[in-house]
């Protein structure tokens, strides 16, 4: 499905939230026989595991609407389930706490919930839960907004993390190539660079950009062009995940070991409708030459003295 059809992609989401929703049980009014509904669950387990500390709080996060977030507060005051007491830092507004019987009941809840969890995964596999995990992590990256993806770390490959260069690297070029072309060229360099790896060649390294949930959102492989001269190969980064600096994190990963790794030149060749990657370049204190097919990023690498 391809973006240039946003009414197809918003029938899949729909259908989706519906399988979503059918197999989760979220379609019941009660969760668990509780005399809980579903939203009412949400509001409690945000103030037992403080997330949450004012209504201010509980609307952002769950994205009520105050008025009717307001009815459910004072519903739950009645209760006895929520404590509210104003807060002397700001006479604007009041302070929640969930009473013990809450949070009793809140805990309650998450064990029949985990436990059916585990029950449905169980005809899963291993391979299929792994598969699960990351799908869900890339509806999550890809809905949420900017600042709440969390902090990114670069990490070395693991298994599987190289197939999913090559598929990813292949959906989104954006040369003039045909995609299998691109596929076709990921899918030979990874495999030189799994042979030089087995070989140990001491001069070569990959980084997998990582969130904190464990999505990955970018990779970067180095590769040794010459004796005197490393090339940047399979560079990418999710579009949810641009303009935060990952790319230059990328970059910087690679021209440092570079470096360390007694290279004069770090190059990398890309195709001139590549704007984004050729800015990214730019940037990062490479310069451009006309050199064979395409552009041809190079920077200089200073020699380190030893005494």
């Amino acid at each position: 499905m391809g973006s240039s059809d946003p009414g197809r992609a918003v029938e899949a989401v729909r259908r989706f939230n519906r399988f979503y929703a059918r197999h989760t049980g979220a379609l019941h009014e009660r969760l668990h026989k509780s005399c809980f509904s579903l939203t009412e669950v949400r509001i409690l387990h945000e103030l037992a595991h403080g997330r949450a500390a004012t209504a201010a709080d509980l609307s952002r996060n769950l994205g009520l609407d105050t008025g009717y977030l307001s009815r459910l507060i004072n519903n739950f005051q009645k209760l006895g389930l929520v404590i509210r007491r104003k807060n002397e830092a700001d006479g604007r507004a009041h302070l929640l706490r969930i009473t013990a019987e809450a949070k009793a009941q809140v805990d309650e809840i998450d064990l029949h919930v985990s436990a059916e969890t585990a029950t449905l995964l169980k005809r899963l596999t291993a391979a299929e839960i792994d598969q699960l995990c990351t799908a869900m992590a890339d509806v999550e990256r890809l809905l949420s907004p900017v600042h709440t993806d969390g902090e990114t770390r670069l990490r070395v490959p693991r298994g599987g993390d190289f197939g999913w260069m090559i598929e990813r690297h292949a959906h989104l070029y954006s040369g003039d190539k045909p995609k299998l072309f691109s596929e076709a060229y990921a899918a030979q360099l990874v495999s030189g660079f799994l042979f030089a790896m087995q070989v140990n060649t001491p001069r070569i390294a990959c980084w997998v950009a990582e969130q904190t949930n464990a999505t990955r959102v970018g990779a970067a492989i180095l590769t040794a062009e010459s004796e005197r001269r490393a090339r940047i190969e399979l560079l990418f980064v999710e579009p949810g995940a641009r303009r935060r600096g990952l790319g230059g994190q990328l970059v910087a990963a690679c021209t440092n070991f570079a470096h360390g790794a007694r290279y004069d030149q770090v190059t990398c060749r890309l195709e001139a409708s590549q704007e984004d990657l050729c800015a990214l370049f730019l940037r990062t204190g490479f310069t451009a030459t006309q050199d064979g097919p395409g552009i041809l990023w190079q920077k200089e690498l200073q020699p380190i003295c030893v005494d």
